[in-house]
């Protein structure tokens, strides 16, 4: 059950309205009322509902048809034509001509006034006629504080009040490229209001401020506090953004519209025909929702984020409305494909549109120019990227790394330098992932990791060990992932028995060596621990650790970190420690006699 913001009180009785307006002529059509010339602004619900507030102010007067010119040097609209004239005086066409043609073709969302109305200023209110669904008498602006502004009737002109005093009926999002505060202070009618998850907060106090049952901040006298341009935010998202968030909190009006593509930019114009010349249906914010009618066409040419394409799409929009988008600024609505592999070939699929997969094996996105999938690929130790294209179209891109040994990653790719080092560990049986298919590559090395990864490296039947014939740690449970390992490495004398292990304490580097000076000893091989050309901060290593970083450096497991230094207190990332483990497993471990009874392996 939603929360509702604003509620209605009972009622001290039901004003009838016999308003004259029918549904206008669509207002583009009309001569002298398209776009201006001028570079267009940007449109804001607090502007919006800043314009009705003017109007009022300036004393608008009431004009059947009127779109906000100016007759007798005073500005006159009809309801309709009010908000009409905010978009034309921003220079943004596609706004609708009547009161039902606003609420259902540029408002993405819809809601009754009994089930209270979100906190939002710029809100468009309607009255819906008698016994009708989606037939509207009479639109007004939300302002805020549970006031509307209209331009009424003859006689009667602007209307400023309280949204209860009209019979309000319907509240709607408004779109046509209006843009909504989401967090934190905004200017607005000379003072500041506060928008928390995109609703202007009320009775509460923020930074120090009250704000008081109108959504503005106070000063302690009770007085509206001045704007503070230091502390305004500049911050606006999408309608379809709040949409979004009002649906998930709750909020009727969602609907079952069924989309596959979405607007990838704001204020997109949806025009009549393929062409940058034709005229404008409506004005669409990124994410608005849209259902592509047909294969590309070839129209004129729209160039953004640095490419150029003449495909354009026929869509309808979530309101109904007909027309053309271009094709580089829509996003198809569709699954990312789902890569697999069975340790031999990497198969992909994406529901209905697996014959439109396109992938890549050198770390690039694909296009419609790179390979097709059409069977599985047996190609392993590489970065595949895949997606559904269509007619110039990408959809989401997966991105998925696949070791030699058929292992897969999603968190690097071939690109990074230690990518054929965590190959090779991994398919030595050294390293795993970490779950949720990566590898955790940036992850600080654990010493619970390290003694699995030595563990693994022994070749030993590590289950066969436990703590019963020596000392437990307090901290080790009996079902820890390392647990064998590490009452195996307790009795091979690679890790001191004590009365805590620190599993998930980092490894140091001078730490790391010890480690692996003693796995060296437990295979029998004596490493040599000359300490000619000591480190530059050698008077940073431990005296427990010194021998054992000679013995590693002399055995050319680590070089240092640069300009002759070990970095001893230092620690290694996952990415390293693959480095360091598998040039120790190549330069001492591989070289233990094959016919000894320690000879390790990796697990294959």
């Amino acid at each position: 059950m939603m929360t509702t913001h604003i509620r209605k009180p009972a009622r001290l009785g039901k004003r009838t309205f016999s308003l004259l307006l029918a549904v206008l002529l669509f207002s583009l059509c009309l001569p002298g009322w398209g776009p201006r010339a001028s570079a267009a602004g940007v449109p804001t619900s607090l502007g919006l509902a800043q314009h009705g507030i003017n109007a009022y102010n300036e004393g608008w007067e009431y004009s059947y048809g009127g779109k906000g010119e100016t007759v007798n040097g005073v500005r006159v609209s009809d309801c309709a034509g009010l908000i009409y004239a905010y978009f034309s005086d921003l220079g943004v066409g596609g706004c609708m001509g009547g009161a039902t043609a606003q609420a259902t073709q540029n408002c993405i969302l819809t809601g009754s006034m009994e089930e209270g109305l979100p906190r939002i200023h710029g809100l468009a209110l309607t009255i819906l006629e008698p016994g009708a669904t989606d037939d509207y008498s009479h639109i007004g602006i939300y302002i805020g504080g549970e006031e509307s502004c209209e331009n009424s009737d003859y006689g009667t002109n602007m209307v400023r009040g309280s949204i209860w005093r009209r019979s309000w009926t319907t509240w709607h999002l408004f779109d046509n490229g209006v843009r909504y505060p989401r967090s934190g202070w905004y200017e607005f009618d000379g003072g500041m209001v506060h928008y928390t998850n995109y609703e202007y907060d009320v009775n509460t106090t923020i930074d120090g401020y009250p704000i008081g049952a109108d959504g503005f901040a106070q000063l302690s006298d009770g007085a509206r506090a001045p704007v503070d341009s230091s502390m305004v935010s500049t911050e606006y998202v999408s309608a379809e953004e709040v949409r979004s968030w009002l649906v998930t909190n709750g909020w009727n009006g969602g609907n079952d519209f069924d989309y596959n593509a979405k607007v990838s930019a704001n204020s997109i114009n949806l025009r009549a025909e393929p062409s940058t010349g034709s005229q404008v249906v409506a004005v669409l914010s990124k994410g608005a929702r849209l259902h592509i009618d047909g294969p590309a066409v070839e129209g004129s040419p729209v160039t953004a984020s640095g490419a150029t394409s003449s495909l354009w799409y026929p869509v309808t929009t979530s309101h109904g409305q007909t027309g053309y988008v271009s094709a580089i600024l829509i996003e198809l609505v569709i699954s990312a494909p789902t890569i697999t592999c069975d340790g031999e070939s990497v198969s992909m699929d994406a529901g209905g549109y697996t014959d439109s997969i396109y992938y890549t094996t050198d770390c690039t996105d694909p296009t419609e120019d790179s390979e097709p999938y059409v069977l599985p690929v047996y190609q392993l130790g590489c970065t595949y990227k895949a997606a559904v294209i269509q007619d110039g179209i990408a959809g989401p891109v997966t991105t998925v790394t696949v070791t030699s040994n058929g292992s897969m990653f999603t968190d690097y790719t071939y690109k990074n330098w230690f990518a054929t080092h965590v190959d090779k560990a991994v398919g030595m049986g050294l390293f795993g992932g970490v779950g949720n298919n990566c590898f955790g590559p940036n992850n600080i090395l654990t010493r619970s990791q390290l003694i699995k990864v030595l563990g693994n490296m022994s070749g030993e039947d590590v289950k066969k060990y436990d703590f019963s014939n020596v000392p437990a740690f307090s901290d080790v449970p009996a079902n820890a992932f390392y647990y064998h390992d590490l009452a195996w490495a307790v009795q091979a004398g690679i890790v001191s028995p004590g009365e805590q292990f620190n599993p998930n304490a980092a490894v140091p580097r001078e730490q790391f060596c010890v480690m692996l000076n003693s796995f060296a000893s437990y295979l029998g091989v004596e490493l040599d621990g000359s300490r000619d050309n000591a480190f530059a901060d050698d008077g940073k290593i431990s005296s427990w650790a010194k021998d054992s970083v000679y013995r590693i450096r002399n055995a050319g497991v680590i070089s240092g970190t640069g300009n002759n230094l070990v970095d001893p207190k230092g620690t290694s990332t996952r990415a390293t420690a693959c480095t360091m483990l598998v040039s120790f497993y190549q330069k001492v471990v591989s070289l233990v006699d094959t016919s000894g009874s320690n000879r390790p392996a990796g697990k294959d």
